[in-house]
């Protein structure tokens, strides 16, 4: 007879629901990739604005492309950022502009070339546009299964009461994404806002 106090493993649910919605991105069109981004680029825009050091992400494939949004934040005297992967399944955040040099990283994702000494923590961001495969209403995210950014982030989770914690967690991503929910694991860390093409999810009120 099976124990209920003990935890519900949800890794096979999980995978088949990350592969659901990995397949549901992949299938859209170039068109609606560039129109959407833009929308939600415009939306996520009103939320940085009280933030001086912004990390995005080099955009692979279908996901929501931040590019513009960047760009845009460089031209109000920001500083923007983009993760490069460390051998210990951490992030370091490296500086990034137009003119910055790009090499492929392990996992074939563009990332800056440049040395460590250069980049700085994720705590010392104050606001961080993140990708992710599906999210929920509660502003869960599901990620790639690597867990990099609940890693990078969990500091977040252990300091769950402190609401002024930092950086400031913004997912972006198409409708298409949501989902009644993520299974989100013990080591999830939820986001503070989810924007879409069509509104934003605030976790304090959704």
């Amino acid at each position: 007879m099976a124990d209920n106090n003990q935890p519900r493993d949800n890794s096979q649910a999980r995978q088949a629901l990350r592969e659901r919605l990995q397949r549901r991105r992949s299938d859209m069109s170039a068109g609606s990739v560039s129109d959407h981004s833009h929308t939600i680029c415009n939306s996520a825009a009103s939320l940085l604005a009280s933030s001086q050091h912004i990390a995005g992400y080099l955009a692979l494939g279908c996901e929501v492309n931040v590019a513009a949004l960047l760009s845009f934040c460089r031209a109000q005297g920001q500083h923007t950022y983009v993760p490069c992967v460390q051998d210990n399944h951490q992030m370091l955040f490296a500086p990034i502009n137009e003119s910055t040099r790009l090499v492929a990283n392990r996992y074939g994702i563009k990332e800056p070339a440049m040395d460590a000494e250069r980049c700085i923590l994720a705590t010392s961001l104050d606001a961080v546009l993140v990708p992710l495969v599906g999210f929920d209403n509660n502003c869960h995210r599901m990620g790639m299964g690597g867990g990099y950014y609940d890693r990078c982030f969990a500091h977040r989770r252990a300091d769950a009461k402190n609401t002024s914690r930092a950086p400031l967690l913004i997912g972006v991503a198409y409708e298409l994404q949501r989902t009644d929910s993520v299974l989100p694991d013990w080591w999830d860390v939820p986001l503070d806002y989810v924007v879409t093409e069509q509104r934003i999810f605030n976790a304090c009120t959704t």
